[in-house]
C-alpha cells in the first residue's frame, strides 16, 4: 500500500511552468485588487467603503500598484492580512465589482457618471488556467478541480477552460466527470481515451504472494467493479487465499475460497461511502463493513468499520479459518507540495472460526513522505511507523494462546526514485526498518504502472520487507501482480 501511494504521487498528471511560482500578480491594467488564485473572499460596501475580507493575504506590490492606478481618486485605504477598507476621496464616487480572486473598481469625479453595472473585469484567463495547472501538478486536484469549476461556470464555451476542467476531474479521482468533460470537448487524446475507457468501470485479475518464517501464502483475485450511475458503483469480487505452514513435523496447507460484494455512493464531488458483505466459503464465516472516504488528495479523512470479516493474518487462521473485526480513523494532509503526513489509528479483534473473540490490539500508522520532482523525475525520502499493541490475548482448553500475537512498532526510512521508462512508470524503495520490540532489517522494492492501449493496466511491485507483521514477525518477501480492464471503449 506505501508503494501503491507514493507511486501514485510521484506521477505529476500536468506540466508546470516557473512563472507559476509567483503568489500574485496584476491582471490588466485597471484599477484592480488581484490575491492569490484559490483565496476566499468575500465583499461589501457600507457608508461609501469597500470592505474585504479574505484568508490569504495580499501581496504589497498588489496595493502599491493599485494606488498608482487609483491616483488621488483613492481617499483611504487600510489593510492587515484578513481584511481590506477602500474609501473613495471626497469628491469621488466607485464601483466595483468581483470576479474570482479579482476586484476591479472604477472611479469617476462627483457629477460625472459611474456605471454601477460595470462592464464585467476582463479575466485573466491564461493566469487563471496555469494556476489550476500548478494547482493540480503540485498535488492540490482538490483545489484545482474547484477553482476549474468557478471558472466553467464564467467561460462555458471556451475549449481550454472545458480541458483543464477535465484534467482537474481526472487527477481528482471523478473518473465519470472527466470522461463526461472529455466527451463535451471532443478530446481524442491517449489520456482522454483512457478516462473514457475506464469511467464506466473496471474489471481486474491479481495475485500476492508472501512469504516469511513459516508461513506462505498465495492470494489470487478476481473482480469487476461497475458504474450504473455518477453516484452509483456495484461490486462484487472472488479471491482464493492459499496458505503453506512448514513445521518441523510436517507441512500443514489450506485454501480458502472468499466472495464479496460491495455498493460504492459518492455522496458529493470528494465524499464516497462503501459498503460491503464478505464471505468464506469453507468455513462460513461471514461479516460486512463500512468505509468512508472524505476529501482530495491534498486533505483526506477516512473511517471504517469491519465486522466479522473472513481474515487469513495469522498462522491459526490462516489453517483454521479466522474472522476479524477493525474500527479505524485516520486521514492524510499535503503540508506543503512536495510534504505530505498521514496518521491513522484503530482497533482490532481477531478470532477464529467458532471463536470471535481470541486476542484484541491496537493499531497506529503515521508518516512524512517528501517528494521533490526534478524535469521527468521523482526523489523523495519516506518515514514510516507501523505499530501494533496487544491488549489481551486468549487461551484455549489446552493451555495455548488461541491467536498468538507480539507486540510490534516498525520505524521505517527509504529513499525514493521514480520516473518514466517509455510509456511505464517504474518506482524504487530502498531503506532501512527497525522494530523496538527487536528485529531489523532492510526494506527493499520495486513496482511499475504500465499502461497498455487505451483500456489496459499492468501494476506490479516485490521486494523484501522487514516491517513485522501478523503472522510474519521477521523479514519476508513479497510480490504483486495485477491486470485491469476499463470496461468502457475509450470512444
Amino acid at each position: 500500500m506505501i508503494l501503491l501511494t507514493l507511486l501514485a504521487a510521484a506521477a505529476p498528471t500536468l506540466r508546470v511552468p516557473p512563472v507559476l511560482l509567483e503568489d500574485a500578480r496584476i491582471a490588466g491594467g485597471a484599477t484592480q485588487l488581484v490575491w492569490q488564485p484559490g483565496t476566499t473572499i468575500t465583499a461589501e460596501e457600507q457608508d461609501r467603503e469597500l470592505i474585504v475580507r479574505f484568508d490569504r493575504p495580499i501581496d504589497d506590490a498588489t496595493i502599491d500598484a493599485f494606488r498608482r492606478a487609483g491616483g488621488a481618486a483613492i481617499g483611504d485605504l487600510r489593510w492587515n492580512d484578513a481584511s481590506l477598507v477602500l474609501r473613495p476621496a471626497i469628491g469621488w464616487d466607485m464601483a466595483w465589482r468581483r470576479d474570482g480572486s479579482l476586484i476591479a473598481v472604477d472611479f469617476a469625479a462627483q457629477g460625472d457618471a459611474v456605471a454601477v453595472d460595470a462592464p464585467e473585469a476582463p479575466v485573466d484567463l491564461d493566469g487563471r488556467l496555469l494556476a489550476i495547472e500548478a494547482d493540480v501538478a503540485a498535488g492540490y486536484p482538490g483545489q484545482g478541480r474547484r477553482a476549474a469549476e468557478a471558472l466553467a461556470r464564467s467561460q462555458p464555451d471556451d475549449p481550454r477552460v472545458g480541458r483543464i476542467l477535465a484534467d482537474a476531474r481526472n487527477a481528482d479521482g471523478d473518473a465519470r466527470g472527466a470522461a463526461t468533460a472529455y466527451r463535451r470537448i471532443g478530446a481524442t487524446d491517449p489520456v482522454a481515451r483512457r478516462a473514457r475507457a475506464f469511467a464506466p468501470g473496471t474489471a481486474s485479475i491479481g495475485t500476492t504472494l508472501r512469504s516469511g518464517g513459516d508461513l506462505s501464502q498465495v492470494e489470487t483475485t478476481a473482480r469487476i467493479d461497475a458504474a450504473l450511475s455518477d453516484r452509483l458503483t456495484l461490486g462484487g469480487g472472488v479471491r482464493a487465499v492459499a496458505s503453506r505452514l512448514d513445521t518441523d513435523a510436517r507441512t500443514l496447507r489450506d485454501t480458502a475460497p472468499v466472495v464479496d460484494v460491495a455498493a460504492t455512493v459518492r455522496v458529493s464531488d470528494d465524499t464516497r461511502m462503501q459498503a460491503a458483505l464478505v464471505s468464506a466459503l469453507d468455513s462460513g464465516v461471514t461479516g460486512g463493513g463500512i468505509r468512508v472516504v472524505a476529501g482530495s488528495a491534498e486533505a483526506q479523512w477516512r473511517a471504517a468499520l469491519l465486522l466479522h470479516q473472513p481474515d487469513y493474518s495469522t498462522v491459526e487462521q490462516a489453517i483454521g479459518g479466522g474472522t476479524l473485526s477493525r474500527i479505524t480513523a485516520g486521514g492524510s494532509y499535503r503540508i506543503a507540495p512536495g510534504l505530505v503526513s498521514q496518521i491513522d489509528v484503530g482497533g482490532n479483534r481477531y478470532g477464529l472460526a467458532g471463536l470471535d473473540r481470541a486476542s484484541d490490539t491496537l493499531t497506529l500508522a503515521g508518516g512524512l513522505d517528501y517528494i521533490l520532482r526534478l524535469g521527468g523525475l521523482a526523489f523523495g525520502l519516506s518515514y514510516r511507523l507501523d505499530g501494533e499493541y496487544v491488549q489481551r490475548l486468549q487461551r484455549t482448553a489446552e493451555g495455548r494462546v488461541a491467536v498468538d500475537l507480539v507486540d510490534r512498532e516498525n520505524h521505517t526510512l527509504q529513499g525514493l526514485v521514480s520516473g518514466p521508462v517509455g510509456p511505464a512508470q517504474l518506482t524504487g524503495l530502498a531503506g532501512w526498518t527497525v522494530d523496538r520490540f527487536g528485529g531489523n532489517g532492510p526494506s527493499v522494492s520495486v513496482g511499475l504502472d504500465l499502461p497498455v492501449a487505451t483500456a489496459w493496466r499492468i501494476e506490479a511491485s516485490g521486494g523484501i520487507s522487514s516491517i513485522a507483521r501478523p503472522g510474519f514477525p521477521g523479514q519476508q518477501v513479497f510480490a504483486r501482480a495485477l491486470l485491469s480492464r476499463g470496461l468502457g471503449s475509450g470512444r
